[in-house]
C-alpha cells in the first residue's frame, strides 16, 4: 500500500536527522501503522528494524515468518527460532546480524522495560517518532475514524435506550452485542484482532468516580449518569460519552451540567491549527476553576484518538503538542462530585484547516438528555 511506504519515508527522514542508524518499531499497534498486518506478539518479540535508504527488515520468531512474507512493503526477513532459545537461536543473536555493537538506534516510546534491557548493549535512545507520526492522519485514516464516530454514536444510544429509572446497567449491557452484529452486518466484517466494541453506563452517584468499571447490578436513579461507547473498528477508533437523565434533573444538576456544556464550548471554540494544547487545557480548566470547581476535576480537557482510543496529542496542562490539520482528538471537559455523580461530554473532533469538524454528533442539550422529556 503507497501509504505504508510513505510511513517509512517520513520515519526515514526523522532518523537521518537525528544521525541514528536504525529504529526499531516493536509494538503491534506500530506494526499494523507501518504495515497494515494485524500481529499479536503474545511472548515472542518481533521487530521492523528501519535503516536509511535500506529496505525494513522484519525480525520474526519462524512461527511466524511465513505470514510475515505476504506483507506487501518490500522487506528483508531474518528468523530466530522461539522465545526463550538456546544458544544461537534468540532474537538479540539475530539482531545482532542486522545490527553492528556500536549502532546508533532509537526505539518507540511504549517499549517494554524487558525489551529495553535487552538491548541494552546497543544503549537505544527512547524517541517519539512512531507516536508524532501517528497524530496526524491521512485521508484514508479520517475515513476510517468518521466511519467509526457514526458506530460510536449508535452505540450510546443503544445503551440509553436500554436506560431506565430503577433499570440496572446489566441491561444497558445488551448494547455491545446488538452494534456488534450490526457493524458486522453494515462492514460485512469485524476484524477481532484490531476492533474493540464496548458501550457502558456509569450510574449515579458512581459517575462520580470515572474509572471505577460499573457493577452489572448498579441501578439508575436520580442524578447525573455518564454513557460511553469506545470502539475500534477494523483498526480505527472513536468515543461519544454524554451526561443523562432517567427522572428530572435537579436544580443543582441542571447548574452543574449547564457548566459543563460551557466548558465544552470553551475547549471547541479555541480548536484550530498552531494551538497549544497545554494553552486549551488552561483556559478551559480556568474557567472551571473560576466557577468553584477547582476541587470538582480529576482530568485532562482531551487526547488524541486514532487506531488508540488514547494516543497524543495531549490536551493537557503540562503537554507540548501543538494542533495540526488533520489530527482527531476528544474534547471532554468533566466535574465530579463525590456523592452526587460525574457531568461529561465526550466527542470525537477532527482538526480542519481552520477550524474543527464534529465527527460524532449525538446532541448535547439538558432537555435531550433527559430521558423521557
Amino acid at each position: 500500500m503507497p501509504e505504508h511506504q510513505t510511513r517509512f519515508s517520513a520515519l526515514e527522514e526523522k532518523i537521518k536527522k537525528a544521525g541514528l542508524d536504525a529504529f526499531l518499531i516493536s509494538t503491534k499497534d506500530s506494526i499494523f501503522y507501518f504495515t497494515g498486518f494485524r500481529y499479536e506478539p503474545f511472548e515472542r518479540p518481533f521487530f521492523i528494524v528501519v535503516r536509511p535508504g535500506q529496505k525494513p527488515v522484519f525480525l520474526t520468531p519462524r512461527i511466524e515468518a511465513e505470514n510475515m512474507a505476504t506483507i506487501a512493503v518490500p522487506h528483508l526477513i531474518v528468523e530466530y527460532i522461539d522465545y526463550p532459545a538456546p544458544a544461537g537461536g534468540s532474537y538479540i543473536e539475530a539482531l545482532q546480524t542486522v545490527l553492528p555493537a556500536d549502532a546508533n538506534i532509537g526505539v518507540e516510546m511504549s517499549i517494554t522495560g524487558e525489551t529495553m534491557v535487552a538491548l541494552s548493549s546497543w544503549s537505544p535512545q527512547v524517541l517519539p517518532y512512531v507516536e508524532q507520526l501517528r497524530m496526524v492522519k491521512s485521508p484514508h485514516e479520517i475515513a476510517a475514524i468518521r466511519k467509526a464516530a457514526k458506530y460510536s454514536d449508535r452505540g450510546l444510544q443503544l445503551a440509553m435506550d436500554l436506560a431506565c429509572h430503577g433499570g440496572r446497567i446489566a441491561d444497558t449491557d445488551k448494547a455491545n452485542a446488538f452494534l456488534r452484529e450490526e457493524i458486522a452486518q453494515k462492514e460485512g466484517y469485524l476484524d477481532p484482532y484490531i476492533s474493540n466494541i464496548w458501550q457502558g453506563i456509569w450510574a449515579a452517584p458512581y459517575s462520580a468516580q470515572p474509572h471505577r468499571f460499573p457493577e452489572p447490578s448498579d441501578t439508575l436513579i436520580e442524578g447525573p449518569n455518564v454513557g460511553l461507547s469506545f470502539l475500534r473498528v477494523n483498526g480505527y477508533s472513536a468515543e461519544t460519552e454524554r451526561t443523562f437523565f432517567v427522572t428530572s434533573p435537579r436544580k443543582e444538576d441542571a447548574e452543574v451540567f449547564n457548566t459543563m456544556i460551557e466548558a465544552g464550548k470553551i475547549g471547541f471554540a479555541a480548536l484550530r491549527p498552531g494551538v497549544s494544547c497545554h494553552d486549551l487545557d488552561h483556559k478551559v480548566m480556568e474557567f472551571l476553576r473560576a466557577e468553584g470547581f477547582g476541587n470538582n476535576l480529576l482530568h485532562r480537557t482531551g487526547h488524541g484518538i486514532g487506531m488508540g482510543g488514547h494516543e497524543g496529542p495531549w490536551v493537557a496542562e503540562g503537554s507540548d503538542d501543538v494542533l495540526q490539520e488533520n489530527m482527531v482528538i476528544s474534547i471532554e471537559p468533566g466535574i465530579y462530585w463525590r456523592g452526587q455523580g460525574g457531568f461529561r461530554h465526550s466527542d470525537t473532533v477532527l482538526i480542519t484547516n481552520d477550524g474543527y469538524e464534529m465527527l460524532t454528533d449525538m446532541p448535547h442539550d439538558i432537555a435531550s438528555m433527559t430521558l423521557g422529556s
